[in-house]
């Protein structure tokens, strides 16, 4: 073809002769490029489907035989869509150094070469459109201040990068070989139930955090042998497991999802490795400036959060249990004769008492509960997702280990009174940290009262 690459980057003067099906369909894909300036469509049906096209195009419509007009028309491109040899060989003698001249046959081959464009464009906008995002979420990445804000847009990010409505984001513990859920967006409160879950050897966890390439799933009805309740309770369909990895090891996993089956542009994964690259940067910044922060929000002899710290976490949580209607427990603690121990023994057994009964209760909590000291010889222990129930037992079995321990000389026993309150169990609203608390002391005031080494749980009445 004589048509020019200088020309095809400006415009491409195109007429269309034979407007039945084939005709109908280069036009409609000519129309979809801005380099295309279409001079005419011409058919001697006036009801051919190219006719009818032309005219909603406002593009001039020719009812005849258009040969003579050519000859007087500025044209690059004639399309014979006519099949008619006779009009075949009249255009080949009127082209001569006029225009080019493509039949059915080569009209294929135009056709294979403006998909492929037309693909190269669409993926370029998505590329270009995932940047965009992403410059956005390091926007946000740099302006969120606390460990949940971050949680929050980095899930977030992820689901604006793929367009998909729900996302989670857990965290990696290496001390303990765990995943612990940090953030969710688009999925039940129910969800939350299971924060912490460990990394079983040859699973699929295991799996992901083993690659540094995000895993696709259009469809996980293709997998019969994915069997996690959790994730197919929620109704998920489609899902991307996006591994969180810096150079010391696994930091999280990203996972987004959908409710329906989904099919992913080829660009998507080069964008999600670039925001796990995002995230991991995010995550390790906040884990520093947490490792820092945590000189002043600590107890320096347990090493447990501080009473400042409890008061500021309270704030968010009772929020959060009140909106979503999520049970919420505390436990206050006291050990039981603390200052005839300080007394009799001395401070440093005073000290080493409480460092091991630290020691003793982290042990038996979950590792997203948070127990911080309270005074001078009380504990407070704040438990999400939690009712009433579970926080009785919960502390009876913290009562039982403390009288277990033997931390005194002659193997003299020490022990620990508990009191229990729920969120739910306080009628009056709204519910500030500091009636919250009242509340549990009040519950360990009973305990103490009643001869001490046992757990009481508040009541309104």
């Amino acid at each position: 073809m004589r048509v020019q690459t200088d020309k095809l980057k400006q415009m491409v003067n195109v007429f269309i002769i034979g407007a039945g099906d084939g005709g109908k369909a280069v036009l409609s894909r000519l129309l979809q490029f801005n380099w295309f300036q279409i001079m005419g469509v011409a058919d001697l049906n006036p009801y051919a489907p190219g006719i009818y096209l032309a005219r909603e195009a406002n593009i001039p419509v020719f009812l005849e035989n258009p040969l003579h007009l050519l000859q007087n028309m500025t044209i690059d491109l004639v399309f014979d869509l006519t099949g008619n040899p006779t009009v075949g060989r009249e255009l080949v003698r009127i082209s001569e150094n006029n225009f080019d001249v493509a039949t059915g046959e080569v009209a294929h081959v135009l056709w294979d070469v403006m998909q492929e464009l037309e693909e190269r464009e669409a993926g370029m906008k998505q590329r270009l459109g995932e940047n965009q995002i992403l410059l956005e979420i390091s926007v946000m990445l740099s302006r969120s201040e606390t460990p949940d804000e971050i949680f929050q847009e980095i899930v977030a990010g992820g689901m604006r990068i793929t367009g998909m409505p729900a996302g989670s984001l857990s965290v990696y513990n290496p001390h303990k070989h765990q995943l612990f859920l940090v953030s969710t967006k688009g999925l039940s409160s129910e969800f939350y139930k299971n924060a912490v879950y460990p990394i079983r050897p040859g699973g699929l966890t295991e799996h992901i955090l083993s690659h540094r390439d995000p895993i696709l799933v259009p469809d996980l009805a293709d997998f019969p042998s994915f069997n996690n309740p959790i994730v197919l309770k929620e109704g998920i369909r489609s899902l991307i497991a996006i591994p969180l990895i810096s150079d010391k090891g696994p930091v999280g996993i990203l996972y987004i999802d959908d409710f329906e089956p989904r099919r992913f542009p080829l660009t998507l994964s080069e964008s999600l490795k670039m925001l796990a690259t995002q995230a991991v940067i995010a995550i390790q910044k906040q884990q520093v400036f947490e490792q820092i922060k945590d000189l002043s929000i600590r107890d320096p002899l347990t090493g447990l959060y501080n009473r400042r710290y409890l008061n500021k976490v309270l704030v968010s949580e009772i929020g959060r249990a009140l909106r979503l209607n999520r049970p919420l427990s505390l436990i206050l603690v006291d050990i039981d004769h603390f200052k005839k121990i300080n007394d009799q023994y001395g401070h440093v057994t005073g000290d080493q008492v409480l460092k091991r009964l630290t020691e003793c209760f982290e042990l038996e909590i979950r590792p997203y509960d948070i127990l911080s000291r309270f005074g001078g010889e009380e504990f407070l222990l704040l438990m999400s997702e939690t009712d009433e129930h579970e926080a009785v037992a919960l502390a009876e079995r913290l009562r039982r280990s403390a009288i277990g321990l033997r931390l005194l000389p002659h193997n003299e026993i020490m022990s620990c009174s508990f009191g229990v309150c729920s969120l739910q169990d306080i009628k009056k609203r709204p519910v500030s940290p500091e009636a919250f608390i009242q509340c549990a002391d009040k519950a360990l005031y009973r305990a103490k009262n009643a001869g001490r080494n046992q757990v009481c749980l508040y009541q309104e009445s």
